[in-house]
Parts: C-alpha cells; structure tokens; sequence
C-alpha cells in the first residue's frame, strides 16, 4: 500500500445557526459530520456526491482554509488540525487548491505576474526580482500560455486561459498536494478536455497529489485513481475508480451511476431516480443517514449508525449490508 500524503479521520466541521435578540445558537448545519478518508502520494482522490453533500467543506477543512470543528487532519504524518498562524505558514506552500470559478478567485486588479510572484516573495521561493520573473516565463508556459499574458489582466482572458491562471499560481509555490474543486465544471466540453489533459500531465512531471472534487462521474472516471462517495457530510463507499464503476456496494453509489447518461440510444434506459429529499444537514436522521431514500432499509438501519467495513480489498462501505442488486439479497455485514 501506498504511503499516505493526507489522511484525514473522524472530521466535523458543524456551522452555528444563530437567532433571536442575543445571537444564541439554536442548532448546526452539519456540512462534515465524521468523514473519513486518505489520499496517496501520487494518486488522484476523487470525491463525488449530490450538490450540498459537503464535499467543498471537506476539501477546504482539509487544507486548513476553514477550521474544522473536530477529528483529526494529518498531512505527511504531520498533525495539523490545530495549528494556526506561523506554524501554518510553511503547510501553506505545500498545499495549495484550485478553485471551481477562476474569474471569481483572480484579483481582478492583479495582472498575470503579480498574482504568480506574490506568493514566491511570500514563502521566500524567488531570491529577487529576477528570479521571481523567470519563474513566472516557466510556469505560464507549462500551463500553456504565452509570456506576453503576464502583464494581461483576468479580464482579458477566456474562461479556460482563467483557469490555467489558475493552476499556474497553485504552482507557484511548488505544492505537493492540490485540492481542485470542480476545476472544469464552468468550462465548455473542448476546453475540459484541455484542462484535464494539462492537470495529468503536471501530475506526472512534478510529482503531485490530487484531490479531485466533482458531481461529473464521466470526468472522476477518467482522471481520478480512487473515490470518496459522500452522502451528507460522510463518506459512504470508498473505492478504486474502476471496482466502484464495475461493482458499486453502496445503494447511493448505485443510485449514482445509474443517473449517468448513456450516450449509445440503444443502451439507453429511463434514468434512475432516487425517492424522496435529501434530508436536512440541520436535522440528519438517526441510524443509517441514507435510510429515508433507500429501497432495501430496514427496521435496523434506524437504530445503528453503520460503521465503514471492508467489502472486498480495498474497497469499503458504510452500510449494514452487503447486497446482490440483481438479486435483491441482502447479507449483514
């Protein structure tokens, strides 16, 4: 097994809902409640799930870009879920993310070349000037972009030069760890494929680990090694990308890729759709949280919080059982 750069264990990250004349909390929204995952050196993690699943809070809280509310973060066998300030510092240049929407995270009064030697000069990476400008040529065009876009302001570009910007200044301080939160998903499909093809590639050369946030299964398929599925703050099934596409063991997984559009008509069935709502972050129901939506629950899975147990090598699950879907059988874990 692979040594782990991230591993992050029991983590919470709970959101006060505040009220009333004197501000009192009268609940939590429960974004991250108890996920638990890891991320190898050189692999891409993909974590995946519905809209408001958690998945951004768990990328941000994993970085230390929001404190987490309790659980346990450990980067390259370093605890830092507590630390702040200076201790911080150093992780800073060693993890670094690339945001959903590059107009919105570019400064707009910040040209190409600001935005890729600030940090250098932050972290003591550029010994002057000059050095700082020659590390700026290099990254600009690793991404594909031309020196004279340096001086070119983010309103001047396309939304995929944007996002090349983008990559190029989670570069710049030489990370070892990337969180890219659904970095193609405000992209036309051409420029996607783009943009996939040049983050493999900087993977390949410079030694990264990703950690690839998305709702697109046929993307995650294509970039990522392993998934993360999460399903309301937790991490449900956990598995090598092809073992979950082949042989899903989670009924939300199931539910998933059973949503995915099939391209070929005569391979096409009537998409999938899960019953009922999402329950509420703030008021998540007792037992097993995907109970209310799900077609072969229980009596049980209202009384136990199912803990996540090994189905088959290296792939885990959240769930009571283990179930045949063809056959409808069900076997308790």
């Amino acid at each position: 097994m692979a040594e782990a750069l991230l591993q992050v264990q029991d983590l919470y990250k709970w959101y006060p809902i505040k009220g009333g004349l004197l501000g009192r909390t009268n609940g939590f929204v429960k974004a991250v409640d108890g996920a638990t995952l890891s991320a190898e050196k050189g692999e891409t993690l993909g974590v995946v799930g519905e809209s408001g699943c958690g998945k951004t809070t768990l990328g941000r809280t994993a970085l230390r870009l929001t404190q987490p509310t309790k659980g346990q973060i450990l980067f390259d066998g370093q605890d830092i879920t507590s630390l702040k300030g200076r201790k911080l510092k150093p992780l800073r240049r060693r993890m670094q993310i690339v945001f959903q929407d590059p107009y919105a995270s570019l400064d707009p009064r910040q040209t190409v070349r600001s935005a890729l030697t600030e940090p250098m000069r932050i972290h003591g990476l550029a010994k002057g000037r000059a050095e700082a400008e020659r590390k700026a040529l290099d990254l600009i065009s690793k991404v594909g972009l031309n020196p004279d876009h340096l001086a070119r302001y983010p309103h001047e570009f396309s939304g995929g030069q944007r996002q090349r910007i983008a990559v190029a200044r989670a570069l710049a301080v030489s990370p070892d760890f990337i969180v890219l939160d659904e970095p193609t998903s405000s992209l036309d499909v051409s420029v996607q494929s783009q943009i996939l093809s040049l983050l493999k590639a900087l993977q390949k050369d410079l030694d990264l680990t990703y950690m690839f946030i998305s709702h697109n299964l046929a993307v995650v398929r294509q970039v990522c090694n392993r998934i993360a599925v999460m399903y309301l703050g937790r991490v449900v099934e956990m598995a090598e990308t092809e073992s979950l596409f082949r042989s899903p063991k989670h009924p939300y997984t199931k539910a998933l890729l059973a949503s995915v559009p099939i391209p070929d008509p005569k391979k096409r069935t009537e998409l999938a759709v899960l019953e009922g709502d999402v329950p509420s972050p703030v008021n998540i129901p007792p037992g097993c949280r995907f109970r209310p939506r799900c077609e072969f629950a229980t009596g049980r899975c209202a009384e136990v919080s199912p803990p996540m147990k090994e189905v088959r090598p290296g792939q885990r699950i959240e769930c009571l059982y283990d179930i045949d879907f063809a056959t409808r059988k069900k076997t308790e874990l």
